[in-house]
């Protein structure tokens, strides 16, 4: 499920360098969740795994942080980014 984040920071990192969340760069980010994360789980699992790393990344990351660390390599290693994906996965119960 962690290629969404992949996805967005490919698809708008030259374009919103310097922007703050607005609600067109969640909804890609929460979009390119749900079509990774059907692959995996169920549609309702989706969608609460989904809701919740989305909700996280705009609570706990400026977009200019999620950019910065993604374009570094280091999005992998990021404790915050780690955190979000255990607690968003212990919510669907993995």
């Amino acid at each position: 499920m962690k290629t969404f984040l992949t996805l967005f920071v490919l698809f708008f990192s030259s374009s919103v360098f310097g922007n703050e969340w607005n609600f067109q760069y969640l909804k890609e980010i929460n979009d390119g969740c749900l079509k990774t994360a059907v692959e995996t789980v169920s549609i309702g699992e989706a969608f609460e795994y989904c809701g919740c790393s989305t909700h996280r990344f705009y609570e706990d990351f400026t977009l200019n942080e999620i950019i910065e660390i993604y374009s570094s390599g280091k999005l992998s290693s990021n404790k915050k980014y780690n955190k979000i994906v255990r607690d968003c996965n212990k919510k669907i119960g993995y």
